[in-house]
């Protein structure tokens, strides 16, 4: 399952939970810290103009039961996820008997830019644009099912975004940010239904490389849903663990933990 690894010194949760802290836009509303055996990255910020505030926990190699009493003790935000890196079958089976609600599994996968190969296209002609002023973003708003693109993300020197177009309509959206010196984080990649099987992100994906290979990175990663996992394989990303991702319901959390 290992076959690839990440070229980086911290270990895979700790990996996981730093990449949702890359932007400026995300650093300044979000903090991160441990809470027992687990990394919790805290956000708060406004939602159709009210408060919000989300927690997200990051476990490596801790059980269910230690999981559990670390986010009781937490007391953490009503919108809550654990995300349980390197879950096979078996371990997400575990946190499902401990009472946690499987969301879904996701990949954690990496290209490594001297190997990769562009992908050959069925469409050619397919253009990639980046996004980088006001106007942009707001045409990647209208895309419904995106989340809406911050104007002032546009400005961020370590976050690129990238979109397709056809007929004056966005038709793929994704973006890349600078985790260091060598390695750059994929995410947000969306195609509307009614554009998917297309091509388009894949010209996307391909445009989006190849300029981090020109800008010096060495490993690009990514969290693939199922769906995705099939295309980013084809693109020339490898698997490096299973990501599970599950929620804590509220009765869970305020029950008395004895043992599983």
């Amino acid at each position: 399952m290992e076959k690839n690894s990440i070229h980086h010194s911290l270990s895979l949760h700790e990996f996981l939970a730093h990449t949702h802290l890359l932007t400026e836009r995300q650093r300044r509303m979000g903090s991160i810290g441990p809470v027992g055996p687990l990394l919790c990255v805290h956000a708060e910020g406004k939602r159709d103009g009210q408060p919000v505030a989300v927690d997200r926990f990051f476990a490596g190699d801790c059980s269910p039961r230690a999981a559990l009493l670390a986010m009781r003790n937490y007391g953490p935000a009503r919108d809550n996820l654990l995300f349980v890196v390197d879950a096979p079958p078996e371990r997400q089976r575990a946190f499902v008997r401990a009472g946690f609600r499987l969301q879904e599994v996701q990949w954690l996968m990496a290209c490594t830019l001297a190997e990769w190969q562009p992908l050959e296209l069925p469409r050619p002609d397919l253009a990639v644009h980046s996004a980088t002023q006001a106007s942009d973003a707001l045409l990647l708003n209208t895309i419904e099912g995106l989340e809406p693109v911050p104007i002032d993300e546009l400005r961020d020197p370590a976050l690129l975004h990238y979109y397709c177009l056809a007929k004056n309509q966005p038709t793929a959206y994704g973006r890349s940010a600078r985790y260091d010196e060598t390695i750059a984080w994929v995410s947000h990649v969306f195609t509307p239904v009614q554009h998917r099987r297309q091509g388009y992100a894949s010209a996307l994906m391909n445009h989006l490389l190849a300029d981090s290979a020109k800008a010096g990175v060495v490993q690009s990663l990514l969290l693939s849903t199922e769906m995705a996992h099939l295309l980013y394989t084809r693109i020339g990303y490898g698997d490096i663990a299973p990501v599970a991702i599950l929620q804590a319901p509220p009765a869970l959390l305020r029950r008395i933990i004895r043992g599983f």
